[in-house]
């Protein structure tokens, strides 16, 4: 799924699970605002049994983006993931046996006997599961515009990147700004996070896309729902109807 194809609304969620590998904390010795706090919300979060996480278009308030995960006992990962973004609807469901995907209408179907499939777990996480959806790239944070701002009730830290020194960010689509807010309660757990994209269009105007990422019902599900209608594969033949 490229960023062109799926439209610029979801360059959030693109910087979320396309770089999420590459957006990881560095032990340099130097220390950026608010790092501890996000330090601690990431290791919190990969630490989840289950949960699932929101991405919130902040201009119409609507979930563009659900994912609900669990592990089972023995570590294995059942997810189910939603995401619509004008015209396009992508779901996929993935028990660690077999994977139903939705696009637009058209199901496609994998299970262990697939070359391409691939099972997730607590050893081997999906992109959204690991800490990598709380962002912090720390080599790229402009640490002289980022802060942190505290009271008694929340925190609130922002970092603003540096985005050429984020790898696999694609400038060519017009994207020239980023940043990231968290919001913390006063015991330091993460509310939620806020993701801002600048865009530079054309015409040289500038749009903004705001996102805010929510993991709720931590270690709450107790099972996990599959958006696709699987009555539509035929059972003997294993072929989409």
């Amino acid at each position: 799924m490229k960023l062109k194809s799926f439209g610029k609304r979801l360059m959030a969620l693109m910087m979320a699970a396309v770089v999420a590998l590459s957006l990881t904390s560095c032990g340099d010795d130097y220390v950026v605002a608010g790092e501890d706090y996000i330090l601690a919300a990431r290791a919190a979060y990969v630490e989840l049994d289950s949960a699932r996480v929101d991405v919130i278009n902040d201009d119409t308030g609507e979930s563009e983006q659900i994912f609900i995960y669990k592990y089972d006992e023995k570590g294995l990962m059942t997810y189910s993931y939603y995401a619509v973004s004008g015209d396009t609807t992508i779901a996929q469901y993935n028990n660690g046996y077999e994977q139903y995907t939705e696009e637009n209408g058209v199901v496609s179907y994998l299970d262990t006997g697939d070359a391409s499939f691939t099972s997730y777990s607590k050893d081997v996480p999906y992109p959204l599961a690991d800490e990598g959806l709380i962002v912090f790239y720390k080599k790229a944070v402009n640490t002289e515009t980022s802060y942190i701002a505290t009271n008694e009730l929340a925190s609130e830290v922002c970092h603003y990147y540096d985005i050429s020194k984020i790898s696999g960010v694609d400038t060519a689509n017009g994207m020239t700004g980023f940043k990231v807010l968290y919001y913390f309660d006063a015991e330091g757990n993460l509310l939620f996070l806020r993701e801002v994209t600048e865009v530079t269009n054309d015409d040289g105007s500038i749009t903004e896309y705001s996102y805010s990422i929510y993991i709720t019902q931590q270690n709450e599900v107790t099972s996990v729902p599959n958006f696709i209608d699987i009555t539509r594969v035929e059972e003997d033949e294993g072929e989409l109807v």
